[in-house]
């Protein structure tokens, strides 16, 4: 387990919600810096793509964090891959890189060539959570689970920052157990 890692999946709730949080409030502020100021020109500034980036590497980094400790906690039989997870996780930050990069200037025409894209950004922004949510659920009773065992979660961890203060937790305990036989 890397450092980062490390950190997102020993942390307690509050040192989360601080960092992911406070890393919100910050972008929010760089994206609303230009509207206050008169200087908004309709489309993000550079600061602001780079504060969104920033915002959600970090983000996806304890989601990352999250998924790939339950996901190994999971029974193998159970386990499902990372490999789509994986797709998942980093394609709406590329998709928000390219569309900031390349499209300035919305048309009909090219709304209609870029809405797929951007669905399927808000298909991997949703199946994220899910993929979290199921494995911790599958993780804690090592059998295998219904969407109703892990709905709640689910809906917590869909609510930023709400979930944090519940999914954390459990993600804490989750991990003190598995480190149990390690230091028997």
């Amino acid at each position: 387990m890397g450092t980062i890692q490390s950190f997102f999946v020993q942390a307690k709730h509050w040192q989360v919600f601080t960092v992911i949080f406070g890393l919100f409030c910050c972008t929010n502020v760089v994206l609303l810096l230009p509207a206050l100021n008169g200087r908004n020109k309709g489309g993000l500034s550079t600061a602001g793509v780079i504060a969104v980036l920033v915002f959600y590497g970090c983000f996806a980094m304890w989601y990352w964090s999250m998924a790939s400790f339950v996901q190994s906690s999971v029974k193998a039989i159970l386990r499902p891959s990372l490999r789509f997870y994986r797709f998942a996780i980093s394609y709406p930050l590329v998709y928000l890189l390219l569309f900031n990069l390349f499209f300035e200037k919305l048309t009909p025409g090219i709304i209609l060539v870029i809405f797929p894209f951007h669905l399927l950004a808000l298909f991997c922004l949703f199946y994220t959570p899910v993929f979290i949510t199921k494995n911790l659920a599958a993780a804690e009773t090592e059998q295998a689970v219904r969407f109703r065992d892990y709905a709640g979660a689910l809906f917590l961890l869909w609510f930023f920052p709400i979930g944090i203060w519940f999914i954390q937790p459990r993600i804490n305990r989750l991990y003190a157990v598995k480190l149990r036989p390690l230091s028997s």
